[in-house]
């Protein structure tokens, strides 16, 4: 990977970054990657499968942080990382302009940052998607349970625990760990993939219909008979998928002209 790209360090109140691109080339859009962890664990070779696939498919930079993790760290520990870095990226984005982009929990962070963004009046991404996302980190969804059995890679109590972990006794239904909670007519035009056998699968629906009823832009990509994260494994689909997430990226940001 490091022979093929281009590789930047960084760091933004103390958290450690990346820029990625390719190189010799000259990005004119921007993503920021939180990669999904359960909250707990680091960054792993499927995630950087995931980065590497999408680079070599578009002229695009991507930005992927070490964000803060649980129980050592709490959501607020993971805000008060992440916002000073997406300020940051918002404000310096290339013309094309910015998507904010996350799996499983990082998808739920995503989604709340960019809530939590506008409700404290800052520049929001010109785009945000989201990979098979955690967007009730209770996991409250009754239709959750037909789901459990179908499900090869999801378990509801080591989500739920890791949740507890993360919330560190605050409200699981605070938006900025729960983003399914906050007002999702503040959102920007939102994509989201998801799956029939991940139990997140529910709360993508309700999700969608809620920014939907709201009038926020909202589009939802349902993969039939498939499961979390499919995108990062050697499967047909998974090529499909990610060509529908380099072509949907917006060819103008907000600062554009």
């Amino acid at each position: 990977m490091f022979e093929t790209f281009e590789v930047l360090q960084s760091e933004h109140a103390g958290m450690p970054a990346v820029d990625i691109q390719k190189k010799g080339s000259a990005p004119n859009r921007q993503i920021l990657y939180l990669y999904g962890s359960f909250y707990l664990f680091g960054i792993e070779s499927m995630h950087w499968k995931l980065v590497s696939e999408l680079l070599t498919r578009a002229d695009i930079r991507i930005t992927v942080p070490a964000y803060p993790l649980a129980p050592e760290y709490n959501w607020e520990d993971v805000y008060a990382a992440l916002m000073p870095l997406y300020e940051h990226v918002t404000g310096s984005a290339p013309e094309g302009g910015l998507t904010l982009m996350g799996d499983f929990d990082g998808g739920g962070i995503a989604a709340g940052l960019c809530l939590e963004a506008s409700e404290l009046g800052l520049p929001t991404a010109d785009q945000l998607v989201l990979l098979c996302p955690w967007l009730d980190a209770g996991l409250t969804n009754r239709r959750i349970a037909d789901l459990v059995e179908s499900d090869p890679w999801l378990s509801v109590d080591s989500a739920r625990e890791a949740a507890r972990l993360y919330a560190a006794g605050n409200d699981l239904k605070d938006y900025r760990i729960s983003p399914i909670y906050g007002n999702l007519e503040k959102l920007p035009p939102t994509r989201i993939f998801t799956a029939t056998r991940d139990i997140l699968h529910p709360d993508c629906l309700s999700f969608a219909d809620l920014a939907d009823a709201c009038g926020a832009e909202i589009e939802l990509i349902v993969e039939q008979e498939l499961f979390h994260n499919w995108m990062m494994f050697d499967v047909p689909e998974a090529r499909h998928t990610l060509d529908q997430i380099v072509t949907g990226l917006p060819e103008q940001g907000k600062g554009g002209t």
